[in-house]
């Protein structure tokens, strides 16, 4: 999500959250592991292909499917492809609460499944002798009956996919049921999930539901984030052509809209151009030990989100206290009331927590997840077109994070605490202000028209002077100069004319981005002057051009 904010004001967001410098690495373990996917790739996304269930899988979806029409809630299809990756998921999975992103998202991959990552309900039953992996026997109907009443708790009014995998994992030593459920927010027409290199797909589809104003990102085999071109219809349809002109390798696109709860991800999913899925998958898994606090998690996360910056060659991010302090009560929002989106029904959604808190921002972007432990958030985070083009965007320059645990998802031992995670990142207001603005200013100037072909600017010095006089004043933080006196010394000067822009800019990436830099006339008589009202605040710049 990105939000422009310019506004300033008092009052705070809460208690501080804990610093990443209080957390540290301590009691999360983090496990490497290997799985193969079942049977071969699929060949086009949005196209249903054999699955054969089992006896007892196919009494699991028969009971939902039973219970769903009691309950009215909406539409309930069962998706083979869906069904196939859970299977394959069931099997692989570490435990019942690890679903490690990387996993899951090569998973739906392999399989052909377009959405975005499901909800996955869970239950394991001790050993494999009853044969409840392979039939609905009575002595399997409690633990059949406690999976299907989670899933009708779990779905709700929408068009739902659900998928049903049960195995006897751990060598016998468990039987793992598991249903898949998506809420299908947008129909495409069929994708390829391979296509040759330096090919195309074209992407075709309509928003479902109360959704509109469809887009589409992608990350390219080079890590290259970028918004795609599309035609957008008034009924929520979307036309668009995906390019393989990066490489070879995954491209993963993402398809979002704007709902109920602020931007959504209804399509997520890879095209691999000129090579084939991988049928093997290595991955990695948190465990995070009883004594784990936030500060632990939020260590972990920043460490994360500022190691992959600094790989690419982005200025890494610096700490905000007052920016955690939103974060944290966005994530107890969540948290408590049982949702991840930004747009929350009590405190509206990411700028406008940030004006109740007083934070004044050229910028504000935020994330938010929920998951078992700061890698996997990561990696999710990561995962998700849009998602990482926030982590790794260059317009902004600190960032807060806060971190609520859930309750535990059962009453098991070993029943892990869900983690609730909201990252906020914005660009201070002319934070990035050099220490000699107007200088600076020039200099850019000129090499961005040197880069675009255009002859240097024809500054001259008493007019630099006279325009840093006037925008000091208009800053407040000199005497400035009266239009009297700007008349009287751009006529000795030997101006003939005068004009005369004033600008307010968030950051002095801003004023650098004006147009007004190319439409300079090379014959004009030029000056600029920058000033800075205080730390924190915004730039005011005057532009004097003159004949």
């Amino acid at each position: 999500m990105v939000g422009v904010l310019g506004c300033d004001g008092g009052g705070h967001a809460g208690p501080t959250p804990p610093r990443p410098s209080e957390g540290s690495g301590r009691h999360i373990n983090e496990i490497q592991a290997v799985a193969h996917a079942s049977g071969t790739a699929a060949a086009t996304y949005g196209v249903d292909r054999p699955h054969p269930l089992s006896e007892v899988e196919q009494a699991i979806l028969t009971a939902i499917e039973r219970g769903h029409r009691g309950q009215r809630g909406g539409d309930l299809t069962h998706d083979p492809a869906l069904s196939a990756m859970v299977h394959d998921l069931a099997l692989a999975s570490p435990s019942r609460f690890d679903m490690p992103p990387t996993l899951l998202d090569a998973l739906l991959a392999w399989h052909g499944v377009p959405d975005p990552e499901p909800a996955v309900v869970v239950v394991e039953l001790q050993g494999s002798d009853h044969g409840c992996d392979r039939a609905a026997k009575p002595d399997c109907q409690e633990a059949l009956d406690a999976l299907v009443d989670e899933v009708l708790e779990t779905l709700g009014p929408g068009r739902w996919r659900v998928g049903v995998g049960v195995s006897a994992v751990d060598g016998g030593a468990k039987t793992r049921m598991m249903v898949a459920i998506v809420e299908r927010a947008i129909e495409l027409r069929p994708i390829p999930v391979t296509v040759a290199a330096g090919g195309r797909i074209e992407l075709r589809g309509k928003l479902l539901g109360k959704r509109v104003k469809p887009r589409i990102e992608r990350v390219d085999p080079k890590g290259h984030w970028a918004r795609l071109a599309a035609v957008v219809g008034t009924d929520g349809s979307i036309d668009a052509v995906v390019q393989c002109d990066a490489g070879d390798g995954a491209y993963q696109i993402e398809v979002l809209a704007d709902g109920a709860l602020g931007p959504e991800v209804v399509a997520n999913f890879r095209v691999f151009c000129g090579v084939h899925p991988p049928s093997e998958i290595r991955y990695g898994y948190e465990r995070l030990g009883a004594k784990v606090t936030d500060a632990d998690v939020v260590r972990g996360n920043f460490d994360l989100l500022n190691a992959e910056r600094e790989a690419r060659g982005l200025s890494m991010l610096a700490w905000d206290d007052r920016a955690a302090a939103v974060a944290k009560g966005h994530s107890d929002d969540m948290a408590a009331n049982g949702f991840v989106g930004h747009t929350s029904p009590t405190t509206g959604d990411a700028p406008t927590r940030f004006k109740r808190a007083g934070i004044s921002g050229a910028v504000v972007r935020e994330n938010v997840a929920r998951g078992y432990g700061p890698k996997g958030i990561h990696e999710s985070l990561m995962n998700s077109p849009g998602h990482r083009a926030n982590l790794l965007a260059d317009d902004v320059t600190h960032v807060g994070i806060g971190v609520v645990f859930g309750e535990p998802e059962s009453t098991a031992a070993d029943a892990p605490r869900p983690v609730f995670l909201t990252q906020n990142f914005y660009a201070k207001l002319g934070a990035d202000t050099p220490a000699r603005p107007g200088t600076a200013l020039r200099d850019r100037v000129d090499e961005q028209r040197k880069a675009e072909g255009q002859a240097g600017v024809a500054w001259v010095a008493a007019l630099n002077k006279i325009a840093q006089r006037r925008a000091d004043g208009a800053a407040g933080i000199g005497p400035g100069i009266s239009d009297d006196e700007l008349q009287a010394q751009v006529f000795g000067v030997g101006l003939q004319s005068l004009e005369q822009h004033q600008v307010t800019a968030g950051s002095f990436a801003d004023l650098l981005s004006l147009e007004l830099w190319t439409q300079l006339p090379a014959t004009a008589k030029v000056g600029v002057g920058v000033a800075q009202p205080g730390a924190g605040k915004g730039l005011v710049m005057v532009l004097l051009v003159g004949k």
